[in-house]
């Protein structure tokens, strides 16, 4: 059974992208699991990092995306057909060995007609990554930057919520609207997998200005009157990140990337696991309570 991990933030440009990327990169490559990245974005810009144009574009004319598994048209092509038969079909290859696999469920601009017509799709990504969870042991979920029905789908699917946060005043705002939304959601809708908050991870720290200390603070602080877990490492401001998203690798096998940005990804994998682990403790005994 898979973790399946989302990754959400109301606001865009927080570096969402680059840490769900490399984090899938991580534990493909270095922990040698099988892992799926899945592309919840209309503006599939996950999809862009790891696949060049001519694969994209085969992909949406043969084997399909996201897209072509979660919306039912009025009249179904043949090729869709043959799509929506075969989900498995939809995934693409990013990289693959003796003892692991890395894929990807890409997206594309079709997926915002979800947006526009929400009616009865809460369920369709949990239905839908069912059929794939017993072939991962990671499924990571970038999510939109909107508080939309796509963010529920998100978060109805998923076990974990990782939260991505650029250290800025706008960020603390967007953090409040963020738990908001996670307490309406848990409020309104139902909640099979019981959702958990891993945390917040910093990104693109430059660590050179006192406002952005200020914030940090703050946004800690908030994090702490929330109860919401704020990690210890982060991924710090790093030009190799736009050349890793040009060569579409991951930070670490990025040409002339840095330690510290090479590093970063592997230090918040760690601490990732070290908090399912905590949760799931917590969880245990929270059962052993009620007994």
């Amino acid at each position: 059974m898979a973790a399946v991990i989302a990754l959400l933030n109301m606001k865009g440009g927080v570096g969402k992208t680059t840490l769900a990327v490399n984090l899938a990169w991580h534990f493909y490559q270095i922990e040698q699991k099988n892992v799926l990245l899945v592309d919840l974005d209309p503006q599939f810009n996950t999809t862009q990092y790891v696949m060049d144009f001519q694969a994209f574009q085969k992909q949406c004319k043969e084997a399909g995306t996201i897209a072509d598994l979660l919306i039912d048209p009025p009249q179904l092509s043949p090729r869709l057909r043959r799509v929506k038969k075969n989900p498995k079909a939809a995934l693409h290859t990013i990289r693959k060995n003796a003892l692991a696999k890395f894929d990807l469920l890409p997206a594309e601009l079709n997926l915002a007609w979800i947006v526009k017509n929400p009616a009865q799709m809460d369920y369709r990504l949990e239905m839908l990554l069912k059929k794939f969870n017993d072939d991962y042991d990671y499924i990571f979920i970038d999510c939109a930057p909107t508080d939309s029905v796509l963010t529920t789908m998100a978060l109805t699917a998923s076990d974990y919520l990782l939260i991505p946060m650029r250290p800025d005043r706008f960020s603390i705002l967007g953090f409040a609207n963020l738990n908001e939304t996670i307490k309406i959601f848990r409020k309104n809708c139902p909640d099979p997998h019981g959702v958990k908050v891993l945390g917040i991870v910093f990104t693109q720290v430059t660590q050179n200005s006192t406002v952005e200390q200020g914030a940090m603070d703050d946004i800690q602080a908030a994090a702490q009157k929330e109860g919401t877990y704020l990690f210890s490492s982060m991924l710090k401001y790093s030009t190799s990140f736009s050349r890793s998203v040009k060569d579409q690798t991951p930070i670490f096998r990025t040409d002339y990337a840095q330690y510290p940005a090479r590093r970063a990804p592997a230090k918040i994998a760690d601490e990732l696991k070290g908090r399912i682990t905590a949760l799931a403790g917590e969880a245990k005994q929270a059962k052993v309570k009620k007994k």
